[in-house]
C-alpha cells in the first residue's frame, strides 16, 4: 500500500524540522471561522471552528471567542475572504510586465463592480495555459479598498496577526490540491451554504473553473430540495461540461460535495446518480490527511466513521479557513525550503 506521504504535494509533506504551526481566518457577512493546523511528524492536526453571525460588526467579539478556543495567540493568520466580499472576472490579460499587470487589468473590469475602480484593491491570478484559446486569460478579484480595511482592522482588533489575504476560490484550491496533487487528476469541488454556494475545478494546483451556484435555499428541508435538486444538477452539469468542451480538458475525474444543514447525503446521492463520474462527500477525503477538532465551542475530536450532522455543518461553514491554513502551511515550507 503507498504511504500518503508520498502522494502529497511538496508544500504538504512533513519535514525533518521542529513542528510548527499555521492558522487561517476566515470571513464573511455571515459567518466567521479559524483553523489552526501543527504539522507533526504523523501528520496534520487541526483546531477547527466556525460561527454563524447576524452581521460584520459582530465579527470582532465572535473572532475573540474563536481565538481564545482555538488558540490563535501570537500565531500569524492568512485572512480568506468570503466570495460576495469581492468580484471575481476572467479577462484578456493586458500586454503587460506582471510588475503592471494590477493597474493595467483595473480599467477593464469597471463594469463588473459596483463601485468606482479607483477605489478598488486588486489582485490577479492566471488561467492555465492549456485552457487558453487565442489570448493568456487571467482572473481579476476586486474590492473596495474601504471594505478590506474594514475587514482587517475587526481581525487585528480580536488580536489576530493577518500577513496574507486569499479569496474562497483558492482557498477551497488549496484543498482539492492537497488531496489531489497529482496534475493529470481533474477535480471538482462543490460547497453549499444557507447562503450560497460554488463549485471550483481544479487539476494539481491550477484552477481552471470557478462559478458562483444560484438560487441556493436559505432554509435546509426536504419540500426545498425536491424543489432545488434539479436546477443544482443543471448547474453543476453545465460546469463540468464547458470544463471540458470549451475548455478542451480531459474528463473530471470526480466531484466532492461539501453543504451544510443535512443535505449532503441527497446531493451525493442525486449528482452522483445523474452524472458520469463519482461523487463523494468530502469528509470521505479530508480523513486521509487531517485530525480535525471541532470546537463548539467545547472540542471535540471528530470520528470519521461517526460524524454527526452538526460538524459537518461547522466544517462546511470553515471550510475555506481550512483552505487558508493550508496556504499558510504551503508558505511556511516554501520558506524554510528557500532560507
Amino acid at each position: 500500500m503507498l504511504s500518503l506521504e508520498r502522494l502529497l504535494p511538496s508544500w504538504l509533506r512533513v519535514g525533518s524540522s521542529r513542528p510548527y504551526r499555521s492558522a487561517s481566518v476566515y470571513m464573511s457577512g455571515t459567518a466567521v471561522a479559524v483553523a489552526k493546523g501543527e504539522q507533526t511528524e504523523k501528520g496534520f492536526k487541526v483546531d477547527l471552528r466556525g460561527d454563524v453571525i447576524e452581521s460584520l460588526p459582530h465579527a470582532r467579539e465572535m473572532l475573540k471567542l474563536q481565538s481564545r478556543d482555538v488558540g490563535l495567540k501570537d500565531t500569524v493568520c492568512n485572512l480568506v475572504l468570503a466570495s460576495e466580499l469581492y468580484s471575481l472576472s476572467l479577462i484578456e490579460k493586458p500586454p503587460v510586465s506582471d510588475e503592471e499587470l494590477n493597474e493595467a487589468v483595473r480599467w477593464r473590469i469597471q463594469e463588473n463592480v459596483d463601485f468606482p475602480v479607483d477605489e478598488a484593491a486588486i489582485d490577479t491570478f492566471a488561467l492555465p495555459k492549456s485552457a487558453e484559446r487565442e489570448q493568456p486569460m487571467v482572473f481579476v478579484a476586486a474590492m473596495r479598498k474601504e471594505l478590506l480595511k474594514v475587514l482587517l482592522d475587526k481581525v487585528y482588533e480580536a488580536g489576530i496577526h493577518v500577513d496574507s489575504v486569499n479569496i474562497s476560490e483558492l482557498a477551497l484550491r488549496n484543498i482539492v490540491h492537497g488531496l489531489f496533487p497529482e496534475p493529470d487528476q481533474g477535480v471538482a469541488l462543490l460547497r453549499l451554504t444557507s447562503y450560497g454556494g460554488m463549485i471550483n475545478i481544479s487539476r494539481g494546483e491550477e484552477l481552471f473553473l470557478s462559478r458562483r451556484v444560484s438560487g441556493v435555499p436559505g432554509d435546509f428541508d426536504e419540500e426545498l430540495w425536491q424543489e432545488y435538486r434539479e436546477r443544482l444538477l443543471l448547474q453543476v452539469q453545465r460546469s463540468i461540461d464547458y470544463y471540458e468542451s470549451a475548455m478542451s480538458q480531459p474528463p473530471c475525474n470526480g466531484l466532492i460535495v461539501a453543504t451544510t444543514h443535512g443535505w449532503v447525503d441527497h446531493v451525493c446521492d442525486h449528482l452522483g446518480e445523474m452524472l458520469p463520474l463519482p461523487v463523494r462527500p468530502i469528509k470521505d477525503e479530508l480523513r486521509a490527511l487531517f485530525d480535525i477538532c471541532l470546537h463548539d465551542p467545547d472540542p471535540h475530536v471528530i470520528d470519521w466513521d461517526d460524524i454527526q450532522i452538526s460538524q459537518r455543518n461547522a466544517m462546511t461553514l470553515a471550510l475555506p479557513a481550512l483552505g487558508g491554513l493550508l496556504r499558510s502551511i504551503r508558505d511556511s515550507n516554501r520558506q524554510r525550503e528557500a532560507a
